[in-house]
C-alpha cells in the first residue's frame, strides 16, 4: 500500500465532481476490485507456469512471453502480434541498448511514469519557491536542480533498499491527506447542490482518474518476487486485496468530504483550492514533491534491471559495476533531457496513458489469462470467457474515451 499510495489522491475530489458522490463511491471500490482482479490473474498464471515449466519466478513480460508459448497450437499465433506491439519499444527515447521486444510494458512505464514525476517535482518546487522568494527560475531550472538527488536515488540496485524510500513517499502523501483534511473540515460540510449520479458526458473523466490513481500494474511483479512468503500476495484475504480495500476507502472518503467542501470549485488537484499565502499549502507542495521524488527509485528500478539482464553477459566482470552505473545514468539523463525539452509534456503523456494504460493494465492480464486457460478451462458454461470479454470492452470503452479526453486537451492547449 505505501508503494501503491500515490499524489493522484490529490485529485480524487475533482473526479467526484464529475462522477457524483454515490457513483463515486461505488466507483472506487470497483476500480480497486478491477486493479486487485488483474493482479490476481497476473500472478496467478505466472505461478502456473512456473510450476509448470520449473522456473523461480517471472516478471510482466516474461509471464505474458511464456503464457503465449504454452497456449494451444491455434492462438499461439498471438505471441506474434504481441511480439510486434512490444517492438514499439525501440522508438522510445530511453532505450539506449538493445531491449526485447517484450519489455515495452516496462519501458512504457518508464517513459511516462519517470518523465511526469521529474516535471511535477520541478514544477512544484517552482511555484513554492519562486512564491516565497520571488525569484523567477525556470522550470527546466528546477528539473535540472532535481535530477542531482535522482541520480542517486536511482544508482541503487537493490529493491530492498529502495522500498524504505517508497515507505517515506507513502507516509509524507499521508500527511498531505491530512494537512488538506484540515483545510476541507475548516468549515462545516454540506450536501446541499452536491450531485449524487454523474452525467453521460462527465463518466469518462471521473473513471480515467480513479482508475489511473489506482493502478499499481508496475509493481505487482517486482515486491512479489522479492516477497519472502509469496503465498502472503494472493488468496483470501491476501495482500493485494488488503491493499486495495484500504486504498479504496482511503481514494472515497477523501474524494467525498473533499467534493462535499468545495462543489463545482473543486479543482483538478484539491492542494489549488487552498489559500496560496498559507504555509501549510506550501507544505503541502513540498511534501508532494518530496514524495515523488521519494517514488521514482522504484519505479527506475523495474526498466533498469530489463535493460541489465540484456547487457551484463557483453561487460567484462571487472567492469560490471561502472557498466551499471553508467546504464543507469544514461537512462536518467535521457528522460531528465525529455523533461526539459518537451513543452506540455504532461499533456501529450496524458494522451500516451490513455491509449496504453488499458491495454497494459486491463488487456494484458485478460490476454494472459484467457490464452493461458485456453480451450477448455473456462469454468462452468465458459464464464471466465464472459468475465474476460466483458471486462475487454469495458477496456475499450476507457482507451476510446480516455483518448478522445486527451485529444481535446491538447487541441485547447494549442488553440
Amino acid at each position: 500500500m505505501k508503494s501503491a499510495l500515490g499524489i493522484g489522491i490529490l485529485s480524487v475530489p475533482y473526479a467526484f465532481k464529475n462522477g457524483g458522490l454515490v457513483f463515486g463511491v461505488f466507483g472506487a471500490f470497483f476500480f480497486a476490485m478491477l486493479c486487485s482482479h488483474s493482479a490476481h490473474i497476473l500472478v496467478s498464471t505466472s505461478y502456473k507456469i512456473c510450476k509448470k515449466e520449473r522456473i523461480p519466478v517471472l516478471g510482466f513480460a516474461e509471464t505474458v512471453e511464456k503464457a503465449c508459448a504454452n497456449g494451444s497450437a491455434s492462438i499461439r499465433a498471438l505471441g506474434t502480434v504481441l511480439r510486434s506491439v512490444h517492438q514499439m519499444s525501440i522508438l522510445q527515447p530511453c532505450c539506449v541498448c538493445s531491449i526485447d521486444s517484450t519489455n515495452i510494458i516496462d519501458w512504457y512505464l518508464m517513459l511516462t511514469t519517470v518523465v511526469v514525476f521529474i516535471v511535477f517535482v520541478g514544477t512544484t518546487l517552482r511555484e513554492v519557491v519562486n512564491f516565497r522568494t520571488g525569484w523567477d527560475w525556470s522550470d527546466r531550472t528546477y528539473i535540472l536542480l532535481v535530477g542531482v538527488p535522482i541520480l542517486f536515488i536511482t544508482q541503487i540496485r537493490e529493491i530492498k533498499y529502495l522500498v524504505p524510500f517508497s515507505a517515506i513517499a507513502g507516509f509524507l502523501i499521508l500527511a498531505n491527506i491530512i494537512i488538506s483534511l484540515v483545510f476541507i473540515f475548516q468549515e462545516p460540510l454540506s450536501l446541499e447542490n452536491r450531485r449524487m449520479l454523474p452525467t453521460p458526458s462527465t463518466v469518462a473523466p471521473y473513471m480515467g482518474i480513479v482508475y489511473f490513481a489506482l493502478d499499481a500494474t508496475c509493481l505487482i511483479f517486482p515486491l512479489e518476487n522479492q516477497m519472502r512468503h509469496p503465498q502472503h500476495y494472493l488468496g483470501c484475504p491476501g495482500i493485494v486485496n488488503l491493499n486495495y480495500i484500504c486504498l479504496a476507502i482511503l481514494y472515497s472518503f477523501f474524494g467525498a468530504v473533499g467534493y462535499i467542501r468545495y462543489g463545482d470549485d473543486v479543482e483538478s488537484s484539491i492542494i489549488l483550492n487552498f489559500p496560496t499565502e498559507n504555509v501549510l499549502v506550501s507544505c503541502i507542495h513540498v511534501l508532494s514533491a518530496v514524495a515523488v521524488l521519494f517514488s521514482i527509485g522504484l519505479i527506475f528500478y523495474v526498466p533498469t534491471e530489463i535493460a541489465w539482464k540484456k547487457l551484463h553477459t557483453k561487460v567484462p566482470k571487472q567492469w560490471s559495476g561502472l557498466a551499471q552505473s553508467g546504464l543507469r545514468l544514461a537512462m536518467l539523463g535521457v528522460n531528465i533531457a525529455a523533461a526539459c525539452g518537451i513543452p506540455h509534456l504532461g499533456t501529450f503523456m496524458g494522451l500516451l496513458g490513455a491509449v496504453l494504460n488499458p491495454i497494459l493494465a486491463l488487456w494484458i492480464p485478460i490476454v494472459v489469462d484467457t490464452v493461458y486457460r485456453w480451450p477448455n478451462d473456462f469454468g462452468r458454461l465458459r464464464w471466465r470467457l464472459v468475465k474476460n470479454f466483458a471486462l475487454s470492452c469495458f477496456g475499450l470503452f476507457l482507451l476510446v474515451t480516455g483518448t478522445i479526453s486527451s485529444v481535446k486537451n491538447i487541441i485547447e492547449l494549442y488553440q
